[in-house]
């Protein structure tokens, strides 16, 4: 897949029990590439309940999480 790489992304951990973004905790802001990386240097027990989200993107993807985030971290290309 042909992740966006240079977009505009946020890190947020979401509450174990809800979906409600208004609950989730804002971690980091950066580029999805930084963001993924933040994530694959993260010991997997501290990823759960993590999801990348591309605040200005209207089409797929625009968010990552559960399999989707586990997909992205391991499709990080050496060079973008």
């Amino acid at each position: 897949m042909d992740f966006p790489w240079a977009e505009a992304a946020t890190l947020v951990r979401m509450p174990a029990a809800q979906n409600n973004d208004e609950a989730s905790e804002l971690l980091f802001e950066g580029t999805l590439l930084v963001m993924a990386h933040k994530v694959r240097a993260m010991k997997p027990i501290e990823r759960r309940h993590l999801k990348i989200s591309l605040p200005n993107r209207l089409v797929r993807p625009h968010t990552f999480k559960d399999d989707s985030l586990t997909a992205l971290i391991e499709d990080i290309p050496f060079t973008v």
